[in-house]
């Protein structure tokens, strides 16, 4: 393996193109985001009414409608990577990978450990991992969603625990869904010209 040593402006545009080669990649994804949005504001959207009519002891059951957007998402990303990848898409990719387990895990087996705290450190984790996202491609738009999501983690601390489902939809709309199209339509426009 041979190595070439670049000038500091060299280093710089080789960076520059690694990083706008990322978000270009974020921005066509814009798909994901809106995808997700719907799912998650669907599910917590609908858990809320169950548990307004009192459905106590089946108001997760919207949940199950996340592992399946798992699998697309997995699909979705596995053929894009196979097409072009770069440091920064992959450590990105990595982050939403390990986030996304780790929102799982603890929804699905540790519920009953974190009640009334799980919603909120969903909402946290999602928002470390949409400002890590935004900064390492260099997006306003996510980074200012991921610092909104985690301050929304940190409101759902002092609301009562019916109401969690509820700001989590309203979250999933406003900070994922939205930003979503957002860049789906930019990047629309930018390849139309």
């Amino acid at each position: 393996m041979t190595t070439q040593d670049f000038t500091p402006k060299e280093s710089f545009e080789l960076i520059s193109k690694v990083i706008n080669e990322a978000k270009t990649k974020f921005e066509e994804n814009g798909a994901m985001y809106i995808m997700w949005g719907i799912l998650v504001a669907v599910a917590s959207f609908s858990q809320f009414i169950l548990l307004k009519n009192e459905y106590y002891n089946i108001n997760y059951y919207p949940y199950f409608l996340l592992p399946p957007g798992i699998i697309v998402t997995w699909v979705y990303y596995y053929q894009k990577e196979k097409a072009k990848s770069n440091q920064v898409s992959t450590m990105v990719g990595y982050a939403w990978g390990a986030t996304g387990l780790n929102i799982m895990i603890l929804g699905f087996l540790f519920f009953d450990y974190l009640q009334a705290s799980l919603v909120p450190v969903i909402l946290i984790l999602l928002g470390i991992a949409y400002v890590y996202t935004g900064s390492a491609i260099k997006n306003k738009l996510v980074l200012f969603s991921g610092i909104l999501i985690n301050i929304s983690g940190f409101v759902c601390f002092n609301l009562d625990l019916i109401y969690h489902s509820l700001l989590m939809s309203i979250v999933s709309v406003l900070f994922v869904l939205i930003p979503g199209i957002i860049l789906k339509k930019k990047y629309n426009k930018r390849n139309l010209h």
